[in-house]
């Protein structure tokens, strides 16, 4: 019964992994509080390249339709700016 519920579980995961958001993240999804403009943009440019480079070596590339990679890449390059997620 065990192989049963680790493929069980695997299939779970995949299937939660393609209903992901495809949308791929970027400044506008994040406040840039009282920093000024030109220095967020930078600071965003910076995470994107970072991204990229993330998902170039461990993502699925254009077979990747969540941009799940570059999303959890970029998210933590903001928040580790000190940037938070805008509200919806």
């Amino acid at each position: 019964m065990k192989p049963f519920r680790c493929s069980v579980a695997a299939a779970l995961g995949w299937l939660l992994a393609a209903c992901g958001s495809a949308e791929v993240r970027t400044a506008d999804h994040y406040d840039p509080g009282q920093t000024p403009r030109a220095q967020f943009l930078r600071e965003a440019a910076n995470c994107d390249k970072q991204a990229e480079t993330d998902q170039k070596q461990l993502g699925y590339g254009p077979y990747d339709p969540s941009q799940s990679t570059y999303n959890r890449m970029f998210d933590a390059c903001m928040r580790a700016s000190g940037y938070a997620p805008k509200t919806k």
